[in-house]
């Protein structure tokens, strides 16, 4: 099992846009709360974490690119 994004389940409402963005399909409501799925290696793509109205969705990585060099 790969690291995802991290899910508060106390806040998480189940809506459901999280779900509709992951273009990996790695993510279903179960019991009125996301779950990634296992199987499903995440992108880290975050747009799961964007468009969460609650803010219960985190993505505790940031890629950063040196334009610099």
């Amino acid at each position: 099992m790969t690291a995802k994004p991290i899910i508060n389940v106390n806040i998480c409402n189940g809506c459901g846009y999280c779900v509709t963005v992951c273009h990996l399909n790695g993510l279903l409501i179960i019991n009125k709360v996301a779950v990634f799925l296992d199987e499903v290696e995440c992108d880290w793509c975050t747009h799961c974490e964007m468009v969460c109205p609650l803010d219960a969705i985190s993505c505790p990585f940031e890629i950063v690119l040196d334009e610099s060099q």
